[in-house]
């Protein structure tokens, strides 16, 4: 691999494609979303610092194909190791020492991603079979789906199996799914106005029906990028089949089915931190805190949400999540006029922004 780098320098800069993030870095984005520059950086630790042409990773894949005979730098027994089922990763997957091993279609697939600012990247491999594929990207895409494919059509044409479907794109409801979303729902005196046509849902604003489309697999998330909701989803909440509620950033409108409290209890405090925090990390440039129905979440720009938990006596440091297991916490101080301007995660800090 005698033109790969195990840094990213500036002079490593000068071989590489430009790299490109979503233009609003603050927001959910769909796949045509504008895209900007990503920002530029060195690199040296362990979790991204390897630049790789494809012709390179190709002789990497041929060794691991190979299970390391030939090599000088990979016995097979250290090969086992890096494919042993160390640690479930999910439902038939597992990570071992540096590769990942995935069940699918009747084969055990292993292969690692990888990422850096701009950069995206995938390898995967059947060794059964001796076959692989190497997907980069230069933008913010997720590699996973096409190496997946690739790997499917090598297998079919090497097994002489029937072609694979291609994968699909994201379906969208039926007619008959889409009317659980229409109706009126209400936040205090606000209104918001769900209807569907053609099984196509519509958010009613200003004299308008702005289109909304799903976000992502989850079937009742939609996004709409007009300027007055962009930067959350919409997230319908439903009770036994219905739709009973529409979740916004802070927002919280009720529908008709609804029978639960209206009002919530909470520290009053909490407001203390709510707010929109960022910082110079090129990997989670910032994320917003809301008090919603009585609990306090941090929703980072793809939409997701985590409950904020408080932990212990103190006021002021929660779990960003509400399993106990969850590793990370967020602390806020350094408050003045009552509002927080700093946050912390796992050690690094964020500061409150002047955008909402």
């Amino acid at each position: 691999m005698h033109a790969s780098e195990p840094v990213i320098t500036h002079e490593t800069r000068k071989r590489l494609a430009v790299g490109y993030e979503y233009f609003y870095d603050d927001r959910p984005n769909f796949v045509g979303s504008s895209l900007a520059p990503a920002t530029w950086l060195e690199y040296g630790a362990g979790d991204g610092s390897i630049a790789a042409p494809a012709s390179d990773l190709a002789v990497y894949l041929r060794m691991l194909l190979n299970k390391g005979q030939g090599s000088q730098v990979l016995s097979e027994a250290n090969y086992d190791l890096m494919t042993q089922r160390w640690i479930e990763a999910g439902k038939g997957a597992f990570y071992g020492y540096g590769m990942s091993m995935n069940e699918r279609d009747g084969y055990a697939a292993i292969g690692h991603s990888g990422g850096m600012v701009g950069y995206h990247s995938m390898l995967m491999a059947d060794s059964e079979q001796g076959l692989g594929s190497i997907v980069l990207i230069n933008g913010p895409q997720n590699p996973f789906g096409v190496a997946n494919f690739a790997l499917k059509l090598l297998r079919a044409a090497y097994l002489e199996q029937a072609w694979p479907e291609p994968p699909a794109l994201l379906p969208a409801p039926s007619n008959e799914y889409v009317a659980d979303y229409a109706g009126t729902y209400r936040c205090g005196e606000r209104t918001l106005v769900v209807t569907q046509q053609e099984g196509r849902l519509g958010l009613v604003h200003k004299g308008e029906v702005i289109p909304l489309a799903r976000l992502n697999a989850s079937p009742d998330v939609f996004y709409t990028a007009h300027p007055d909701f962009a930067l959350y989803p919409l997230r319908f909440a439903r009770v036994e089949g219905k739709i009973v509620e529409v979740l916004h950033g802070a927002d919280w409108y009720v529908g008709e089915h609804y029978r639960g409290p209206t009002t919530f209890a909470y520290p009053q405090h909490w407001e203390t931190f709510v707010g929109h925090y960022r910082a110079y990390n090129p990997w989670l440039t910032n994320f917003r805190v809301v008090l919603r129905k009585g609990e306090l979440l941090l929703i980072y720009p793809s939409g997701e949400e985590r409950k904020l938990v408080a932990l212990g006596s103190t006021s002021d440091f929660f779990r960003i999540g509400e399993e106990e297991h969850e590793p990370e916490c967020i602390h806020f101080d350094t408050v003045v006029s009552q509002r927080a301007l700093r946050a912390n995660i796992a050690g690094g800090d964020y500061y409150r922004t002047f955008t909402p």
